[in-house]
Protein backbone atom coordinates (compact mmCIF):
# COMPACT_ATOMS: atom_id res chain seq x y z
CA UNK A 1 0.00 0.00 0.00
CA UNK A 2 2.78 2.39 0.90
CA UNK A 3 4.42 1.55 -2.41
CA UNK A 4 1.31 2.59 -4.33
CA UNK A 5 0.92 5.73 -2.24
CA UNK A 6 4.50 6.72 -3.08
CA UNK A 7 3.86 6.18 -6.78
CA UNK A 8 0.74 8.34 -6.62
CA UNK A 9 2.74 11.07 -4.89
CA UNK A 10 5.40 10.99 -7.60
CA UNK A 11 2.73 11.22 -10.29
CA UNK A 12 1.12 14.16 -8.55
CA UNK A 13 4.44 15.93 -8.17
CA UNK A 14 5.31 15.30 -11.82
CA UNK A 15 1.87 16.44 -12.92
CA UNK A 16 2.18 19.53 -10.78
CA UNK A 17 5.51 20.29 -12.44
CA UNK A 18 3.91 19.96 -15.86
CA UNK A 19 1.12 22.33 -14.80
CA UNK A 20 3.64 24.86 -13.49
CA UNK A 21 5.66 24.56 -16.68
CA UNK A 22 2.54 25.09 -18.77
CA UNK A 23 1.71 28.18 -16.74
CA UNK A 24 5.20 29.55 -17.28
CA UNK A 25 4.91 28.92 -21.03
CA UNK A 26 1.85 31.15 -21.11
CA UNK A 27 3.99 34.14 -20.11
CA UNK A 28 4.49 37.05 -22.54
CA UNK A 29 7.15 36.50 -25.22
CA UNK A 30 10.46 38.32 -24.99
CA UNK A 31 13.50 38.37 -27.25
CA UNK A 32 17.20 38.74 -26.56
CA UNK A 33 19.42 39.43 -29.58
CA UNK A 34 23.15 38.80 -29.70
CA UNK A 35 25.22 40.02 -32.67
CA UNK A 36 28.60 38.77 -33.86
CA UNK A 37 29.78 42.37 -34.35
CA UNK A 38 30.30 44.80 -31.49
CA UNK A 39 28.37 48.09 -31.42
CA UNK A 40 25.91 46.98 -34.11
CA UNK A 41 22.64 48.88 -34.41
CA UNK A 42 19.91 46.42 -33.34
CA UNK A 43 16.24 47.38 -33.59
CA UNK A 44 12.85 45.74 -33.47
CA UNK A 45 10.27 47.53 -35.63
CA UNK A 46 6.51 47.32 -35.30
CA UNK A 47 4.09 48.84 -37.77
CA UNK A 48 1.18 50.87 -36.44
CA UNK A 49 -1.44 53.24 -37.90
CA UNK A 50 0.60 56.15 -36.54
CA UNK A 51 3.71 54.95 -38.40
CA UNK A 52 6.51 52.48 -37.88
CA UNK A 53 7.93 52.39 -34.37
CA UNK A 54 11.37 51.07 -33.55
CA UNK A 55 12.62 49.74 -30.23
CA UNK A 56 16.39 49.63 -29.70
CA UNK A 57 17.68 46.33 -28.40
CA UNK A 58 20.39 46.39 -25.77
CA UNK A 59 21.74 43.70 -23.51
CA UNK A 60 18.40 43.10 -21.83
CA UNK A 61 15.52 41.17 -23.47
CA UNK A 62 12.74 43.15 -25.12
CA UNK A 63 9.15 42.32 -24.20
CA UNK A 64 6.82 41.61 -27.14
CA UNK A 65 3.10 41.18 -27.69
CA UNK A 66 1.92 37.65 -28.31
CA UNK A 67 1.00 37.13 -31.97
CA UNK A 68 2.21 40.57 -33.09
CA UNK A 69 4.31 40.81 -36.28
CA UNK A 70 7.72 42.49 -36.02
CA UNK A 71 10.87 43.09 -38.03
CA UNK A 72 14.30 42.49 -36.56
CA UNK A 73 16.89 44.80 -38.14
CA UNK A 74 20.63 44.64 -37.42
CA UNK A 75 23.16 46.87 -39.20
CA UNK A 76 26.58 48.43 -38.96
CA UNK A 77 28.67 50.39 -41.49
CA UNK A 78 30.90 48.07 -43.45
CA UNK A 79 28.66 45.02 -42.96
CA UNK A 80 25.73 43.58 -44.89
CA UNK A 81 22.53 44.40 -43.01
CA UNK A 82 20.26 41.72 -41.52
CA UNK A 83 16.48 42.14 -41.73
CA UNK A 84 13.78 39.56 -41.11
CA UNK A 85 10.06 39.68 -40.33
CA UNK A 86 8.69 37.38 -37.63
CA UNK A 87 5.66 36.73 -35.43
CA UNK A 88 5.97 36.60 -31.64
CA UNK A 89 4.19 33.25 -31.39
CA UNK A 90 6.22 31.77 -28.54
CA UNK A 91 6.08 32.10 -24.76
CA UNK A 92 8.78 33.28 -22.43
CA UNK A 93 12.33 34.20 -23.40
CA UNK A 94 13.82 33.43 -26.79
CA UNK A 95 17.39 34.16 -27.85
CA UNK A 96 18.50 35.00 -31.37
CA UNK A 97 22.09 35.14 -32.61
CA UNK A 98 22.75 37.30 -35.68
CA UNK A 99 25.95 37.01 -37.69
CA UNK A 100 26.79 40.04 -39.85
CA UNK A 101 28.96 39.38 -42.87
CA UNK A 102 31.65 41.81 -43.90
CA UNK A 103 30.20 44.12 -46.53
CA UNK A 104 31.72 45.52 -49.68
CA UNK A 105 31.17 49.14 -48.72
CA UNK A 106 33.63 51.40 -46.88
CA UNK A 107 34.79 50.15 -43.49
CA UNK A 108 35.83 52.09 -40.41
CA UNK A 109 38.94 54.20 -40.85
CA UNK A 110 39.81 52.85 -44.29
CA UNK A 111 39.78 55.02 -47.40
CA UNK A 112 37.24 54.22 -50.12
CA UNK A 113 37.79 54.25 -53.87
CA UNK A 114 34.83 55.00 -56.14
CA UNK A 115 35.18 53.46 -59.59
CA UNK A 116 34.09 55.79 -62.39
CA UNK A 117 35.20 53.19 -64.97
CA UNK A 118 37.84 53.50 -67.72
CA UNK A 119 40.48 53.35 -65.01
CA UNK A 120 39.29 56.62 -63.45
CA UNK A 121 38.90 56.49 -59.67
CA UNK A 122 37.83 58.91 -56.95
CA UNK A 123 39.38 58.55 -53.51
CA UNK A 124 37.32 59.19 -50.37
CA UNK A 125 38.95 59.93 -47.03
CA UNK A 126 37.39 58.67 -43.76
CA UNK A 127 36.06 61.45 -41.53
CA UNK A 128 35.66 60.18 -37.95
CA UNK A 129 32.65 60.70 -35.74
CA UNK A 130 33.07 63.41 -33.15
CA UNK A 131 32.16 67.00 -32.39
CA UNK A 132 33.40 70.52 -33.10
CA UNK A 133 32.56 74.17 -32.57
CA UNK A 134 31.03 75.62 -35.74
CA UNK A 135 31.30 79.28 -36.67
CA UNK A 136 33.52 82.13 -35.53
CA UNK A 137 33.26 84.83 -32.87
CA UNK A 138 35.57 87.06 -34.90
CA UNK A 139 33.98 86.40 -38.28
CA UNK A 140 30.94 87.73 -40.09
CA UNK A 141 27.45 87.93 -38.56
CA UNK A 142 26.28 84.95 -40.59
CA UNK A 143 28.96 82.80 -38.87
CA UNK A 144 27.18 83.23 -35.54
CA UNK A 145 25.98 82.15 -33.07
CA UNK A 146 28.91 79.83 -32.57
CA UNK A 147 27.53 76.42 -31.64
CA UNK A 148 28.48 72.81 -30.97
CA UNK A 149 27.80 70.15 -33.60
CA UNK A 150 28.04 66.40 -32.92
CA UNK A 151 28.47 63.73 -35.58
CA UNK A 152 27.29 60.37 -34.29
CA UNK A 153 28.49 58.52 -37.38
CA UNK A 154 31.63 58.73 -39.48
CA UNK A 155 31.43 59.61 -43.16
CA UNK A 156 33.77 59.80 -46.15
CA UNK A 157 34.70 62.88 -48.18
CA UNK A 158 36.37 63.09 -51.58
CA UNK A 159 40.09 63.68 -51.12
CA UNK A 160 40.07 66.42 -53.74
CA UNK A 161 37.58 68.54 -55.61
CA UNK A 162 35.97 66.75 -58.56
CA UNK A 163 38.27 67.05 -61.57
CA UNK A 164 37.48 67.66 -65.23
CA UNK A 165 38.38 64.05 -66.01
CA UNK A 166 36.10 62.65 -63.30
CA UNK A 167 33.18 64.85 -64.27
CA UNK A 168 33.51 63.97 -67.96
CA UNK A 169 32.67 60.36 -67.05
CA UNK A 170 29.25 61.66 -66.05
CA UNK A 171 28.58 64.45 -68.50
CA UNK A 172 30.51 66.42 -71.11
CA UNK A 173 31.26 69.99 -70.20
CA UNK A 174 29.52 72.19 -72.74
CA UNK A 175 29.78 75.61 -71.11
CA UNK A 176 31.33 78.28 -73.29
CA UNK A 177 32.77 81.21 -71.33
CA UNK A 178 31.31 84.61 -72.02
CA UNK A 179 33.44 87.41 -73.42
CA UNK A 180 34.17 88.84 -69.99
CA UNK A 181 34.89 85.45 -68.39
CA UNK A 182 38.41 84.20 -67.87
CA UNK A 183 38.71 80.67 -69.32
CA UNK A 184 39.95 78.01 -66.92
CA UNK A 185 42.36 75.12 -67.63
CA UNK A 186 40.60 72.04 -68.98
CA UNK A 187 43.30 69.49 -68.12
CA UNK A 188 42.35 66.20 -66.47
CA UNK A 189 43.76 67.10 -63.02
CA UNK A 190 42.20 70.55 -62.75
CA UNK A 191 39.01 71.03 -60.70
CA UNK A 192 35.83 71.13 -62.72
CA UNK A 193 34.04 74.49 -62.69
CA UNK A 194 31.05 76.04 -64.48
CA UNK A 195 28.96 73.39 -62.72
CA UNK A 196 25.79 74.54 -61.00
CA UNK A 197 24.26 73.09 -57.82
CA UNK A 198 21.75 70.92 -59.69
CA UNK A 199 24.48 69.36 -61.84
CA UNK A 200 26.68 68.71 -58.81
CA UNK A 201 23.80 66.98 -57.06
CA UNK A 202 22.99 64.97 -60.20
CA UNK A 203 26.61 63.79 -60.36
CA UNK A 204 26.27 62.41 -56.82
CA UNK A 205 23.03 60.61 -57.70
CA UNK A 206 24.61 59.19 -60.87
CA UNK A 207 27.61 57.88 -58.94
CA UNK A 208 25.38 56.28 -56.31
CA UNK A 209 23.32 54.44 -58.94
CA UNK A 210 26.44 53.36 -60.86
CA UNK A 211 28.12 51.88 -57.79
CA UNK A 212 24.94 50.12 -56.65
CA UNK A 213 24.27 48.59 -60.06
CA UNK A 214 27.76 47.18 -60.12
CA UNK A 215 27.35 45.71 -56.64
CA UNK A 216 30.05 47.87 -55.08
CA UNK A 217 27.89 49.98 -52.80
CA UNK A 218 25.56 48.32 -50.27
CA UNK A 219 22.06 49.65 -49.64
CA UNK A 220 22.09 52.56 -47.24
CA UNK A 221 25.25 54.19 -48.58
CA UNK A 222 24.92 57.18 -50.88
CA UNK A 223 27.04 59.89 -52.46
CA UNK A 224 25.74 63.40 -51.92
CA UNK A 225 26.80 67.00 -51.46
CA UNK A 226 28.00 67.74 -47.92
CA UNK A 227 26.03 69.83 -45.51
CA UNK A 228 27.94 72.92 -44.56
CA UNK A 229 28.39 71.48 -41.06
CA UNK A 230 29.99 68.37 -42.57
CA UNK A 231 32.12 70.57 -44.80
CA UNK A 232 33.42 72.78 -41.98
CA UNK A 233 34.00 69.81 -39.67
CA UNK A 234 36.08 68.07 -42.36
CA UNK A 235 37.88 71.30 -43.29
CA UNK A 236 38.92 72.08 -39.73
CA UNK A 237 40.14 68.53 -39.02
CA UNK A 238 40.17 69.25 -35.28
CA UNK A 239 41.78 72.70 -35.65
CA UNK A 240 40.21 75.79 -34.08
CA UNK A 241 42.15 78.53 -35.87
CA UNK A 242 41.06 80.47 -38.96
CA UNK A 243 42.73 77.96 -41.27
CA UNK A 244 43.57 74.28 -40.90
CA UNK A 245 47.28 75.06 -41.35
CA UNK A 246 49.55 77.44 -43.23
CA UNK A 247 47.38 79.01 -45.94
CA UNK A 248 50.13 79.59 -48.50
CA UNK A 249 51.13 75.93 -48.43
CA UNK A 250 47.53 74.62 -48.40
CA UNK A 251 45.52 76.92 -50.67
CA UNK A 252 45.32 78.46 -54.12
CA UNK A 253 43.92 81.98 -53.64
CA UNK A 254 44.33 85.40 -55.23
CA UNK A 255 47.92 85.90 -54.05
CA UNK A 256 49.41 82.67 -55.42
CA UNK A 257 46.95 81.15 -57.92
CA UNK A 258 48.09 82.98 -61.05
CA UNK A 259 44.44 84.03 -61.54
CA UNK A 260 43.33 80.52 -62.50
CA UNK A 261 42.54 77.11 -61.07
CA UNK A 262 45.42 74.77 -60.33
CA UNK A 263 45.73 70.96 -60.41
CA UNK A 264 44.10 69.33 -57.39
CA UNK A 265 46.21 67.69 -54.71
CA UNK A 266 49.34 69.78 -55.30
CA UNK A 267 49.09 71.77 -52.07
CA UNK A 268 49.49 70.23 -48.61
CA UNK A 269 46.42 68.43 -47.20
CA UNK A 270 44.85 69.07 -43.82
CA UNK A 271 45.32 66.67 -40.90
CA UNK A 272 42.66 64.31 -42.26
CA UNK A 273 44.20 64.10 -45.72
CA UNK A 274 41.87 66.46 -47.62
CA UNK A 275 43.40 68.71 -50.28
CA UNK A 276 42.22 72.15 -51.42
CA UNK A 277 39.60 72.68 -48.73
CA UNK A 278 40.94 76.24 -48.74
CA UNK A 279 40.86 77.93 -52.15
CA UNK A 280 41.07 76.68 -55.75
CA UNK A 281 37.27 76.62 -56.30
CA UNK A 282 34.28 77.33 -54.10
CA UNK A 283 32.45 74.10 -53.25
CA UNK A 284 28.68 73.64 -53.36
CA UNK A 285 26.98 72.41 -50.17
CA UNK A 286 23.55 70.82 -49.83
CA UNK A 287 22.05 73.51 -47.60
CA UNK A 288 19.80 76.44 -48.34
CA UNK A 289 21.31 79.77 -47.38
CA UNK A 290 20.49 81.02 -43.90
CA UNK A 291 21.53 84.45 -42.69
CA UNK A 292 22.70 83.09 -39.32
CA UNK A 293 23.12 79.91 -37.28
CA UNK A 294 20.08 80.67 -35.13
CA UNK A 295 18.26 77.36 -34.52
CA UNK A 296 20.81 75.47 -36.63
CA UNK A 297 20.69 71.68 -36.14
CA UNK A 298 23.27 70.30 -33.73
CA UNK A 299 23.70 66.97 -35.52
CA UNK A 300 25.20 68.36 -38.73
CA UNK A 301 22.10 67.65 -40.81
CA UNK A 302 20.97 69.67 -43.80
CA UNK A 303 19.14 72.96 -43.39
CA UNK A 304 16.26 73.25 -45.80
CA UNK A 305 13.82 76.04 -46.54
CA UNK A 306 15.14 79.33 -45.16
CA UNK A 307 11.77 81.06 -44.78
CA UNK A 308 11.31 82.75 -41.44
CA UNK A 309 15.01 83.39 -40.86
CA UNK A 310 16.05 86.80 -39.64
CA UNK A 311 17.70 89.01 -42.21
CA UNK A 312 21.30 90.11 -41.82
CA UNK A 313 22.65 93.58 -42.35
CA UNK A 314 22.44 94.03 -46.14
CA UNK A 315 25.01 96.81 -45.99
CA UNK A 316 27.57 94.47 -44.47
CA UNK A 317 30.63 94.03 -46.65
CA UNK A 318 33.77 92.05 -45.96
CA UNK A 319 36.89 94.00 -45.10
CA UNK A 320 38.63 92.35 -48.04
CA UNK A 321 37.18 90.81 -51.17
CA UNK A 322 33.93 92.81 -51.16
CA UNK A 323 31.73 89.90 -50.14
CA UNK A 324 28.20 91.13 -49.67
CA UNK A 325 26.06 89.19 -47.19
CA UNK A 326 22.47 88.74 -48.34
CA UNK A 327 19.53 86.69 -47.19
CA UNK A 328 17.59 84.75 -49.81
CA UNK A 329 15.51 81.58 -49.68
CA UNK A 330 16.57 80.50 -53.19
CA UNK A 331 20.33 80.48 -52.53
CA UNK A 332 22.59 77.51 -51.76
CA UNK A 333 25.67 77.59 -49.56
CA UNK A 334 29.18 77.51 -51.01
CA UNK A 335 32.36 77.05 -48.96
CA UNK A 336 36.13 77.32 -49.12
CA UNK A 337 36.96 80.37 -51.23
CA UNK A 338 38.70 80.13 -54.60
CA UNK A 339 41.62 81.15 -56.79
CA UNK A 340 39.94 84.52 -57.37
CA UNK A 341 39.20 85.43 -53.74
CA UNK A 342 41.21 86.74 -50.81
CA UNK A 343 42.51 84.88 -47.79
CA UNK A 344 39.47 85.99 -45.74
CA UNK A 345 37.17 84.09 -48.07
CA UNK A 346 39.25 80.93 -47.52
CA UNK A 347 38.75 80.82 -43.75
CA UNK A 348 37.35 77.56 -42.35
CA UNK A 349 34.28 79.33 -40.95
CA UNK A 350 33.61 81.59 -43.92
CA UNK A 351 30.37 80.98 -45.82
CA UNK A 352 28.83 82.43 -48.95
CA UNK A 353 26.00 81.62 -51.37
CA UNK A 354 24.92 81.48 -55.00
CA UNK A 355 21.67 80.66 -56.73
CA UNK A 356 21.61 76.97 -57.67
CA UNK A 357 21.56 77.76 -61.41
CA UNK A 358 24.82 79.72 -61.40
CA UNK A 359 27.76 78.48 -63.48
CA UNK A 360 30.97 80.35 -62.76
CA UNK A 361 34.66 79.83 -63.35
CA UNK A 362 35.30 79.54 -59.61
CA UNK A 363 32.43 77.18 -58.62
CA UNK A 364 33.07 73.45 -58.18
CA UNK A 365 32.23 70.70 -55.69
CA UNK A 366 33.34 67.55 -53.86
CA UNK A 367 30.97 64.74 -52.76
CA UNK A 368 30.70 62.93 -49.45
CA UNK A 369 29.75 59.30 -48.91
CA UNK A 370 27.24 58.79 -46.12
CA UNK A 371 25.71 55.77 -44.45
CA UNK A 372 21.97 56.47 -44.16
CA UNK A 373 20.04 53.24 -43.60
CA UNK A 374 16.63 53.47 -45.30
CA UNK A 375 13.57 53.41 -43.01
CA UNK A 376 12.25 49.91 -42.57
CA UNK A 377 8.62 49.18 -43.39
CA UNK A 378 6.75 45.93 -42.90
CA UNK A 379 5.14 44.56 -46.01
CA UNK A 380 2.02 42.41 -46.08
CA UNK A 381 2.72 39.19 -47.93
CA UNK A 382 1.00 35.87 -48.63
CA UNK A 383 4.20 33.95 -48.15
CA UNK A 384 4.48 31.55 -45.19
CA UNK A 385 5.83 33.03 -41.98
CA UNK A 386 9.56 32.80 -41.58
CA UNK A 387 11.00 31.36 -38.42
CA UNK A 388 13.09 33.86 -36.50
Amino acid sequence: MKKWMGLVAVVLVFSGGRVALAQRNKSAPSLKVVCSVLAADIKIIIQSPEGDKSVPVGRKPVSLVKGQRYTLAVSKPGYDSYKKSFSADWSGLKEKSVVLEKGIGPVGEQKWMADLEDGIMMEFVPIPSGEFTMGSHEGEEDEQPVHRVVFARPFWMAKTEVTNQQYEQFRSLSHKPLENEVPMPTGAEFPVCWVNWHEARDFCKWLTKKERRRGRLPEGYEYTLPTEAEWEYACRAETTTEYAGNLDSMAWYNKNSGEKTNPVGRQKPNAWGLHDMHGNVWEWCADHWYGSYADAPEDGSQRGDARGEYDVDRSKWGEEGHIRRLYNTSHRVVRGGSWHYSSLACRSANRYYHTPDYKLNYLGFRPVLLWNPPPLRLRVTDRPKEEL
